[in-house]
């Protein structure tokens, strides 16, 4: 078994379009008027449009899926997002066995993390 795509469900997708493309690099691949499809997350990545957002909330307590996005330096990515208006969710960076991460949401309160891996 091999991971295939990655769907994610959001209630607007001209945001979810400027949020994944303008923000995080991601480029459209194909669109309609009930999904758009993105490249350059390693596998396909598709939003369904849906009726309503979700909540961040205690991300780490609930059980819920979050995409992890390997950067060079943390301090750097994080500051980009937040000059553009990014909700970050970590007021500091936390470190684990796997390196420095901090959480971020999308717009819809979709949770991310940013990770700079252990060298």
């Amino acid at each position: 078994m091999k991971l295939n795509r990655i769907i994610i469900f959001v209630p607007d997708l001209g945001m979810a379009r400027h949020f994944y493309c303008d923000i995080l690099d991601f480029q459209a691949a194909g669109e309609s008027e009930t999904s758009i499809a993105f490249k350059g997350a390693g596998c396909e990545l598709i939003a369904y449009k849906c009726t309503k957002p979700t909540h961040a909330r205690d991300y780490a307590s609930e059980a819920r899926a979050v995409f992890v996005f390997e950067v060079a330096d943390l301090d750097s990515a994080l500051a980009r997002l937040r000059n553009q208006g990014v909700t970050i969710i970590h007021s500091e960076p936390g470190e684990n066995e796997h390196g420095r991460y901090a959480a971020f949401a999308d717009p819809f309160g979709i949770v991310h993390e940013l990770l700079e891996p252990v060298k």
